[in-house]
């Protein structure tokens, strides 16, 4: 029975990914193969240590296209009008270049009102983060404040990119007309009419089964058409239907055509704590997907201040969504579809300020989700926000003098980057050596092959790359991507190739950010790199007739070593790492300055060879400094490490 579990996964994934790439997926309807482009460069000397890290791209082995509006972004309308006729935020938002961006924004937009006219709505609505009924107030698209849907329209023009409209769904519950579901999609049909074919990309509702959303509960003695108290998957399935006829007929008239999604869970809702989640697929699939272009979720990535978790869940949570996925559309007799992940971002339970969300850990997180999301062939990305106050938003919009006004945070600077070091293709590769270490591969039209190495280890590694069987030039181009030694594991400020930091009040080198030069290495007979701890590199390799051997690689690099624990100075938390030749026993403890044993975090562990991390958490401890002792038979290394609180 497991065997034939394990196929029937392996078919899905076969039939999914093959109509990923199909003709009917709307994602790809315009996609064009793209041209690298050789940045301004200084010649450099390509690191002469012994790999560490082994990346063999497999040039034949082609996991499909890449949709380019992977790399969309979101306005809030909260953020009002102002910032849209500011032309430091816009030229920001030029240098970012989103493929697309959504609006009104999360939650708002199940109280949005397009045209400015709200009729017919309740006095209260049910706010399930407070358990009780609230005053209603409707947000407004023609007013002085919030932004307008005209402002909206000026960004998308100003930055030359498409459009993701998040359609006001929660008004076909919470309406008080004599036909609710009605009158919200006619609303919605007007906005298409009103946008008049220049917006590719709509979606119903925002989280309509969380008791978060405006609509999930209603009063039913307001409610005039026999709609049940709480929402079903079933009942936004049905209304979903009404809408998708009556916007589509809309774009009809007017001679444009539009894509539409519905919200589906990318996790098994069976025992969740809100009753709506236990059946929102069954119910949706059943009653709405076959009026679908497309499947939305939502993930926000993480639930620790750990920056290791951080980046962990990143490179594990997408390919657990995407199997869920697939295996749930098949078991509920669901048609296949491209998915669409229109919000997330990190959640790293931060507080404010949100030092994670702020940190260099978001860049790196977000460079890991954009290529799982590639990897694993969704269709659209629409990461949450383009601006925001103090505890997350990429562009500062707070009213602290100290930052520059829409200071990008780090993970601007990740981003701006990726884009460039990414092709129309997506390629398989291995990695040997570090499972710290992740490698993603792309092609470009041109024959270029780009490559994101990303170290979330705490310690550099040399990194050697092989395109197996592929002609590649005599140069490769590097930009490497570090942070600061402030604020332990979340630095705020992000340095390239170790020269170009912070100008100004900004968080990087935003003054200079167009004119870096890349590290340009001769390739010779191999392409190598050095990756810093936790940093991430961008490659781009020339094409040509030079062929980089795979048959016998130099052997990895794993001697008997122990890093420099990592943050240090540290408060409360580091990390050690070491790397073993062989498999080895091994005892890993903390002795305070007198000699005493403060903690056995290893114990005669039997480990294999390769490179080993792990946690140590200070804060039971005093400020002062540490000693740190690895031991493997007769082998002793000790390291020094320092607690400040």
């Amino acid at each position: 029975m497991k065997k034939l579990s394990v196929i029937a996964i392996l078919l899905t994934a076969v039939v999914t990914s093959v109509i990923a790439q199909s003709d009917t997926n709307c994602f790809l309807i315009d996609f064009e193969p793209k041209k690298a482009v050789v940045p301004e460069y200084i010649d450099a000397v390509k690191p002469d240590k012994p790999a560490d890290v082994a990346v063999t791209i497999a040039m034949t082995d082609t996991i499909g296209k890449i949709s380019k509006y992977i790399f969309g972004n979101a306005l809030a309308v909260w953020i009002g009008n102002d910032p849209i006729y500011d032309n430091v935020f816009v030229n920001q938002v030029k240098k970012l270049a989103p493929t697309l961006i959504r609006y009104p924004g999360g939650s708002w937009s199940d109280i949005f009102f397009w045209n400015g006219i709200a009729k017919n709505v309740p006095p209260t609505v049910w706010d399930g983060t407070q358990n009780k009924w609230v005053e209603f107030t409707p947000q407004l698209g023609k007013n002085s404040w919030p932004t307008t849907i005209d402002n909206y329209y000026r960004l998308r023009e100003e930055v030359s990119t498409q459009g993701l409209i998040t359609i006001n769904y929660g008004y076909a519950r919470y309406g008080t007309g004599d036909d609710p579901v009605a009158e919200a999609a006619h609303l919605a049909a007007d906005w298409v009419r009103y946008d008049a074919g220049r917006t590719k990309f709509w979606e119903i509702g925002n989280e309509n089964g969380g008791p978060w959303e405006a609509g999930w509960k209603i009063d039913t003695a307001l409610n005039k058409d026999g709609q049940p108290e709480i929402i079903s998957g079933e009942l936004y399935g049905k209304h979903f239907k009404i809408f998708v006829d009556s916007m589509k007929a809309a774009a009809a008239e007017i001679g444009t055509e539009i894509y539409i999604g519905g919200q589906i869970l990318h996790f098994d809702g069976t025992n969740s704590w809100n009753p709506v989640d236990r059946t929102w697929n069954a119910g949706f699939f059943k009653e709405g997907a076959e009026a679908a272009d497309f499947y939305v979720i939502h993930n926000y990535f993480g639930q620790t201040k750990n920056a290791k978790s951080l980046l962990d869940v990143a490179s594990s949570e997408v390919k657990k969504n995407i199997e869920f996925i697939l295996k749930d559309i098949p078991a509920k007799n669901a048609p296949f579809k491209p998915v669409a992940l229109t919000e997330y971002n990190m959640n790293s339970a931060g507080g404010e300020p949100d030092l994670p969300k702020t940190s260099i850990i978001n860049g790196m997180q977000s460079v890991i989700l954009f290529n799982e999301l590639i990897k694993y062939n969704f269709g659209m990305s629409a990461r949450w926000l383009l601006a925001n106050w103090e505890s997350d938003g990429m562009f500062y919009r707070g009213n602290n003098k100290s930052i520059q006004a829409w200071n990008p945070r780090p993970d601007f600077y990740y981003i701006y980057f990726l884009k460039k070091f990414v092709g129309d293709h997506s390629i398989k590769n291995e990695v040997k050596g570090n499972s710290q270490v992740l490698a993603y591969s792309s092609s470009f039209g041109s024959g270029h092959i780009g490559v994101v190495i990303v170290n979330k280890s705490t310690a550099a590694q040399t990194v050697k790359i092989y395109p197996a069987e592929y002609g590649v030039g005599n140069k490769y181009y590097v930009y490497s991507l570090t942070g600061g030694t402030d604020n332990g594991e979340f630095s705020q400020y992000v340095y390239v190739n170790g020269e170009y930091g912070p100008t100004d009040k900004a968080q990087g080198p935003l003054a200079v950010l167009d004119d870096i030069p890349a590290m340009a290495y001769e390739v010779e007979d191999e392409i190598k790199v050095e990756s810093p701890a936790r940093s991430v590199q961008f490659i781009l390799i020339e094409p040509g007739n030079k062929i980089v051997s795979v048959d016998d690689p130099a052997p990895l690099n794993h001697e008997f070593q122990l890093y420099q624990n990592f943050p240090n100075p540290f408060n409360p938390t580091t990390t050690i790492s070491f790397s073993l030749p062989g498999n080895e026993t091994v005892s890993l403890k903390v002795y305070d300055i007198l000699g005493r044993e403060i903690a056995s975090i290893l114990n005669n562990e039997n480990l294999a060879a390769g490179y080993h991390e792990y946690s140590f958490d200070g804060e039971n401890l005093s400020s002062g400094v540490y000693i740190y002792s690895l031991h493997t038979g007769e082998k002793i290394l000790n390291g020094k490490m320092t607690l400040i609180k």
